[in-house]
This record gives structure tokens, sequence and C-alpha cells, in this order.
């Protein structure tokens, strides 16, 4: 009998030891789920030589987040789960609003006194399993689902392996290297890389490959981009009037956001490096896109700004070339559409000529609202020669004035909004000739000999003068002529003074030109839907 507890003497202390240790770890679990008020439940659990496995555990707290995992196995050196459901609910007497209209947030102030002391971190790394991986991760807010991840976390030494991707057909990928600074008391984020094909919005054979660097503590993140970023679109349809195509750049964001994810307090600056943007806006092509274009995110709001931008051509049956934009647009998330446009520079080259918008700014959210566009140094052959009449010739310069105003659009769509232009100005600025004489004209003074003496003198009239008005609404421009000169070959050159009214469907006349024009067949095809609608009406 002494013999035998001897031999078991040693065995016995070490069970007692275990189920000590067991006792404790089980009481401060106990008091552990009792302060921070945490529910557990379980359904199928067994132990074996791989380690504790359950059929599904679930882990609440406080009716706010509700985890459930089903096919977990957890081992010393392994945690896994078939899938993995995180319920986040948000609690809506959790803001208030007092008598003076102030908002106080009490989540986020029960969640600063509940924080996690971040100085148990490196237990927690050290004790944590090797590897972590879950098939499926799922994130619902308010039963909404915003997530679909696979995880895979290995531990090497001091840091953290993350590698997260997505279910969905929204292909993405992001892998990071975690270091744990105690000092900072923050995860430092290393070798950081996000990589997507966006396939979503339109956009198809789109690639997005974000390097990253950061850090996040126990309630805020912070991430930036290395200079490698880059994203390139082969073909975007953004909506039924906006298409991209062919569009390369480089990317560089900045991120700052509290935890939990909050979008009205996040701040974001990026800035997209355009390198090369062809695309087409309704009918109209645009070619050749560089330059930079900053983006802001603060306060639930955006601007977007670009220092320069640079357009080779927009050819909308007339081209504007070499436009260049200096200017920004800041609006709303909650009415992305009723923002306010500010430009310090808006200018183009148009026959030979130029038009630029003088500095200004838009109010959408107020329409009305009246830009000013003037013209200079127009050249009349270029006018002539790119809207031909048989028989037509003339030079001369000419400046103008257009005053447009925006209006809001006649549609559903509260982005769409139209543009009239009333009593607009044009003027030579020296003398010039028009020549016109056709087989029509000479038939019509046959016909009609009183008007034979007008016809001569438009043979080749030398005008000292020429000036009109223009207006424009619901696609129709009038345009009212007077032009001052002579004939020297006509009754001596006695003085004449015309009056000329012309009136033009300026949408049907922009499309048959681009017809005759050299443009690409997405464009034409565009035309000539358009047309084929119009037509059956």
């Amino acid at each position: 009998m002494v013999r035998l507890k001897k031999r078991y003497w040693i065995s016995l202390s070490i069970l007692f030891l275990i189920v000590l240790f067991c006792l404790y770890g089980w009481r401060y679990w106990q008091s552990f789920k009792q302060k921070h008020g945490i529910m557990v439940d379980w359904h199928g659990a067994s132990i074996g030589f791989k380690g504790l496995t359950f059929d599904e555990l679930t882990v609440s707290k406080q009716s706010q987040i509700f985890i459930t995992a089903r096919n977990v196995l957890i081992s010393w050196s392994h945690l896994s789960a078939n899938n993995l459901d995180v319920h986040w609910q948000i609690n809506q007497s959790e803001t208030v609003l007092d008598s003076v209209g102030n908002v106080v947030d009490t989540a986020t102030e029960n969640l600063n006194q509940s924080d996690l002391d971040l100085s148990l971190i490196p237990t927690i790394i050290y004790w944590s399993p090797k590897t972590i991986h879950i098939d499926t991760l799922r994130f619902y807010e308010q039963d909404k689902e915003q997530l679909d991840l696979k995880v895979d976390i290995s531990k090497q030494q001091q840091a953290i392996q993350l590698n997260l991707s997505t279910n969905t057909q929204d292909i993405a990928q992001l892998s990071a290297t975690l270091f744990f600074d105690q000092t900072a008391s923050q995860f430092n984020v290393q070798n950081g890389l996000f990589k997507t094909s966006l396939n979503q919005f339109g956009l198809k054979n789109s690639h997005v490959t974000l390097p990253f660097t950061g850090w996040v503590s126990g309630n805020q993140l912070a991430l930036m981009t290395s200079d490698k970023a880059s994203i390139n679109i082969e073909k975007t349809n953004l909506s039924n009037d906006l298409i991209l195509d062919s569009a390369a750049g480089n990317l560089n964001i900045q991120l700052e956001s509290k935890i939990p994810f909050d979008r009205n307090q996040l701040f974001v600056t990026a800035m997209l490096t355009i390198n090369k943007l062809n695309g087409i806006y309704k009918s109209s092509e645009i070619k050749s896109v560089t330059g930079d274009i900053n983006m802001i995110v603060k306060d639930n709001r955006f601007t977007i700004s670009t220092p320069v931008l640079n357009v080779q051509e927009v050819n909308m049956g007339i081209a504007f070339k070499k436009v260049k934009l200096v200017g920004s647009y800041s609006a709303s998330f909650k009415a992305p559409s009723k923002g306010i446009v500010t430009w310090k520079k808006l200018q183009a080259d148009i026959f030979s000529g130029s038009v630029f918008i003088e500095p200004s700014k838009l109010n959408l959210a107020k329409l009305p609202q009246q830009l000013n566009l003037k013209i200079k140094q127009i050249q009349l052959k270029d006018i002539l020669a790119k809207y031909p009449t048989e028989g037509l010739a003339g030079d001369g310069t000419i400046d103008g004035f257009l005053p447009i105003t925006l209006l809001k659009a006649k549609t559903k769509s509260e982005a769409a909004f139209e543009v009239a232009i009333k009593n607009g100005q044009l003027t030579t600025i020296n003398q010039g000739y028009l020549q016109f004489e056709n087989s029509a004209l000479k038939n019509y003074a046959q016909s009609n000999p009183n008007m034979k003496i007008l016809t001569d003198i438009i043979k080749n009239f030398h005008y000292t003068k020429l000036q009109g008005t223009v207006d424009y609404a619901n696609d129709i421009a009038k345009l009212k002529l007077n032009i001052q000169g002579s004939n020297l070959d006509v009754e001596n050159g006695k003085a004449v003074n015309l009056n000329i009214n012309l009136e033009e469907n300026m949408a049907k006349l922009l499309m048959s030109l681009q017809l005759s024009d050299q443009i690409s067949e997405p464009v034409r095809k565009r035309i000539q839907a358009r047309l084929k609608k119009e037509a059956s009406k």
C-alpha cells in the first residue's frame, strides 16, 4: 500500500495542479463574461487527438454583437472554422439629441471605457494558435451583409501575417504583416498589398494595385499607399451617358478612420495621376486626358479638385482642342449631384481661336445658375470649312460673349440639367469679306428680278462691320446678323446694310457634322440610334 502511494504520488500531484488550474481558469472566464456582458453557447462539443471541436459556437454581447461559428476546431497550434458570421446591431439609444441640438455619442464613450488593455496584446499573440483559417467570414450590419471573406492568419515570431480574399464575384485580395509596438500600443502595418479586379459599376477588365503601410491602435486606423499604387481600366460603363476607355494612372491614398468604423468621421485624401484616359459622354468623344485629380473625404463630404487637367480633344461635332481645366467640385454624400463647382481656368482652342469661361463658381443645388463664355479670334473661314455651303466663302475674325444659364432638366434624373443662352453677342474685330454664288442663287435671281441686285452684291461683299445676337433653348439656336459693307463692283460701292436671321437645330446639326467626320464606331452607333429614335416619334 505504501509502495502504491509512492508510485502515484507525483502523477496525482500533477493531476491536482491541472484540475486547480482549470478551476481557476473557469472562475476567471466566468468573471470576465459577467464583467463584459458576454454570453457563450455551444452545440456538439467533443475532445479528440486533434483538439477541441464544436459543431456550432455562439458568442454575443449585450444585443450588440452576435458571433456564430460552425465546424470549429481549436488546438494549441491551429484554429479553424468553416463559417463565421458576425452580426453587428446599432443600438438606437446610443445617440441622444439634447434640447439645444447637441449630439452626444454615448456609444463611443462606452467603448472607450471598456477598451481592451493593449498591454495584454503580446500575451494574447503568444498564446494564440500559430495558424487561423476561416473559409467564410461574413460581416452583417443591421442584418445586411457587408463582407464575405476568406481569412488566413499565421504567426511569425513577433509578427502576424494576414491574408484576406473575397468569396464573391468582386475579386479582391489583401495581405499585410502586422507588428505590435508595445511603446506606442499599436499594430504597425508593413508590406501591405491590396489587389482587386474591378468588374462592377460597369467596369470591365480593370485592375487596382495598392501597396500600403500604416498602423492600427485600439480606436484608430491609418493607412497610406506607396508610390507604386496603380489603376488600369480597359473599359467602364459608368452610366448610359458616360463610357471611359483605356484609362491608366497612378494612385496615392491616405486614410484615417475611427474604430469601430464611422463614415461621418472618415478622413481620406487621394491623388490620381492620369497618364491616359479616353472616353465618351453621350455622343461626344473625349481623347487623351492627362493630369492630376485630388480627392478629400471629410465630415461626410467629398471634394474633387485638379491643379491642371489637360484634354487633347473633345469632339461634339465641333472640336474643342487643348482643353485645360483648373477647378474643384465639392458636395455631400447625401446629395452628390447638388454640389458646388469652382474653377480658376477653363479654356479650349476652337476654329484657330479660343473660348474660355471666366473664373467663377456654380451652386448646382440652386439652379438656375449662370456662367459667361467668351470667344476670342475665331476665324470665319474655319467655320465655313467645317459647315460648308455651296458657293459660300468668307474671311474675318470674330469675338463673342455668351451668357450660359444652367436650368434644371425636365427629367427624372437629379443630375441632369439643360443649357440656355439669351442675348449672346458676336462681333468682328476687323474687316472681312463674304462671297456667295451658286446655281440655286442664280435661278432665284432670274425668277425674281428685284433680288438681282442683292445677289450681285453678295458675290463679293466686303464688310466693315459684322455683329449678331445668339439665343439658344430646347436645342434650337437663333442667330440674328447685321452686316454692313459694300461691293465696289455694284452701284459704285454703295454702302449696304444686311440683316439676316438664321435658325438651326443644334443637336441635329452637331450629329450630322460628327457623322461626316472621322469618329469612333461607338459614337457613330449612339448617334444613329438617337436619330432612329427621334424619327420614330
